[in-house]
């Protein structure tokens, strides 16, 4: 149940992110880079808070003085990144072929 939660996170907050980027590209050109930074940082800041706030199989919430926690942090945060690159360049790609 825990990691289906996660990647709904994941879901719901690369479609946030992909939406705040177009608006922020949209408004402001120049600052493609804060635009990239929003929106990939939105599906990695859902994803781990949706991590850190689900309890495990043993009951208990992660903890953050353990180093499992931080590398499933660092995976959460992969997996988020690259969902939202792939999504990115697919809707380039749709959009620059009409």
């Amino acid at each position: 149940m825990r990691i289906l939660l996660i990647l709904g996170a994941l879901i719901a907050g690369t479609i946030a992110g992909i939406y705040l980027f177009g608006m922020i590209w949209r408004t402001t050109a120049q600052e493609g880079a804060v635009a990239m930074i929003v929106g990939g940082a939105t599906p990695v800041g859902l994803g781990a808070w949706a991590f850190l706030g689900t309890k495990g199989a043993d009951g208990q919430r992660p903890s953050l003085g353990n180093v499992r926690t931080w590398f499933a942090l660092l995976g959460i945060a992969a997996a988020a990144a690259g969902l939202f690159v792939l999504l990115i360049t697919a809707l380039f790609l749709v959009v620059q072929r009409g």
